[in-house]
């Protein structure tokens, strides 16, 4: 009997890890879109993002959970991207010590409003050890309108304890042609065997001048299959090639803050005629 306690009490613990462990989205998932995301958050998000611009560009995002007089540090992400090729990192901070990391290699390319990525993810941390990659594409069907799809999970990796599906996400992005500062966003999330899920947002850029820093204003609503309210993201950031931001995020009721993270965004283009 005393084995057999002892069995059962050494299986809750591995379990427990193994749950403890699971590796969590990407803070850059929660208000950003596919079809809208051009710098190295998009590794993350839609690799394809990538190879839209020819830049060199730098971010690192801090994340807290239940930000308050109990809010502890959640996630550390950073990463930066060359002329679309990609490196990042997170790490996911849990209770009782226990840690889970995310390194994602990214390349992508485009040409005449086509592109196209891929990018490789290797997690680690406790109780896991897996690899799986992502592929995404993005086309600007008509001036003002971009879609675009990801297929994320390729390989179904093994994420603490549980095998990540397969899930397609086809999106689209629509600049009003009078006022192309604004952004309308939609994305799907697919999966097998389980319910798909919508994300909605809009993108309010102001345009910068000499007087004054642009501002960048993003809303996103997520719902479930029936269209309820799941989750809501707002962020703000001021700058233009030297960016800083913030972001909340509410369960769909937006009864509390769950979630609130400060990101850095650093932007070089290229000299000319290189």
């Amino acid at each position: 009997m005393r084995l057999a306690t002892a069995g059962l009490l050494c299986v809750a613990a591995l379990s427990t890890n193994r749950i403890g462990a699971q590796q969590v989205p990407n803070r850059a998932t929660a208000y950003l879109f596919p079809t809208d995301v051009r710098d190295p958050r998009a590794v993350w998000v839609n690799p394809a993002g990538l190879g839209v611009l020819r830049d060199a560009s730098i971010y690192a995002e801090l994340s807290v959970g239940d930000p308050g007089a109990s809010g502890r540090l959640r996630q550390i992400n950073a990463g930066f991207n060359s002329r679309g090729l990609s490196l990042a990192y997170q790490r996911d901070i849990f209770d009782a010590g226990i840690r889970g990391s995310t390194l994602r290699l990214g390349i992508a390319g485009g040409s005449q409003g086509l592109a196209a990525g891929v990018a490789v993810a290797r997690y680690g941390g406790t109780g896991i050890n897996s690899t799986g990659w992502d592929i995404g594409m993005t086309y600007v069907a008509r001036p003002g309108v971009t879609v675009g799809a990801v297929a994320a999970n390729l390989g179904q990796p093994l994420v603490g304890g549980q095998r990540q599906r397969i899930a397609l996400a086809p999106g689209l992005t629509w600049h009003p042609a009078p006022i192309r500062a604004l952004a309308v966003s939609t994305v799907a999330h697919v999966t097998a065997h389980a319910e798909p899920s919508y994300a909605f947002g809009v993108a309010w850029r102001t345009p910068g001048t000499s007087s004054r820093r642009p501002i960048e204003i993003i809303a996103r609503l997520d719902t479930d299959g029936g269209l309820r309210r799941s989750a809501f993201a707002l962020a703000l950031s001021i700058g233009g090639q030297n960016r800083f931001g913030a972001v909340i995020t509410t369960p769909g009721d937006a009864s509390h803050i769950d979630a609130a993270s400060v990101y850095g965004l650093v932007t070089r283009q290229p000299a000319a005629g290189r």
